[in-house]
């Protein structure tokens, strides 16, 4: 009886270079589009968290007038250093009960924050207004029902 002899190879180099080469590929497009929806949903939080401070302005100047307080708003709105926001050093702390660390937004000096979408937002505390100020010099008033 004549025995058969099989070779099994398994893959070839060229077939395992490929699905190496196809595996890399589709996880650079899996990171793009995390990161893509990453930035896009900080930029989406960003007008939700801006209608948080105005509240709490506005909850902060009830507060003030409800106790006879001639100045209604705060001088600051929180002690943060400059810089981006951390758990360590929130923003917000004086109208929001516990500040907001969202990455994305940066502290550029008393009462000046950039947001995650790049536009920068000044707190005024002789009105308790928050106004985005763009690069062209318009802004756009977000301020507080006035109480």
């Amino acid at each position: 009886m004549h025995r058969q002899h099989y070779r099994f190879a398994g893959y070839s180099r060229l077939e395992i270079a490929f699905m190496l080469v196809l595996g890399i590929f589709i996880g650079l497009l899996a990171v793009t589009k995390y990161l893509e929806l990453s930035t896009a949903a900080k930029e989406a939080m960003e007008p939700g968290l801006i209608e948080g401070v105005r509240s709490g302005i506005a909850a902060y100047a009830e507060e003030a007038k409800s106790r006879g307080n001639s100045k209604l708003f705060p001088s600051t709105l929180d002690d943060a250093a400059s810089g981006a926001a951390t758990p360590r050093d929130p923003f917000f702390g004086r109208v929001l009960e516990k500040g907001v660390a969202v990455e994305g937004w940066s502290k550029l000096e008393r009462n000046h924050y950039l947001t995650p979408s790049g536009n920068t937002i000044v707190y005024h505390p002789e009105s308790g207004e928050f106004l985005y100020s763009s690069d062209t010099g318009s802004s756009m008033p977000v301020t507080p029902d006035k109480p």
